[in-house]
């Protein structure tokens, strides 16, 4: 069973990832790259990653205000 987890790192901090992964053979690290890529592009467009944050982080609605009379 694999365990996930969601970690924040800048954009800066991923391309420093990203130069290190590619030190390594490329079977070794591709899918991991293109991971990496995936995720990022994902952020930065501001749509969902594949994977959907814990409840815990996932904001609760807004609390109806009666109207002022």
């Amino acid at each position: 069973m694999s365990i996930i987890v969601t970690i924040e790192h800048t954009v800066e901090e991923l391309n420093a990832i990203l130069i290190a992964l590619a030190e390594r053979p490329f079977k070794e690290v591709a899918a991991l790259i293109s991971k990496l890529q995936s995720h990022g592009q994902q952020a930065l467009n501001g749509t969902a990653a594949e994977t959907p944050a814990p409840a815990a982080e996932t904001p609760a609605p807004a609390a109806e205000t009666p109207p002022a009379a």
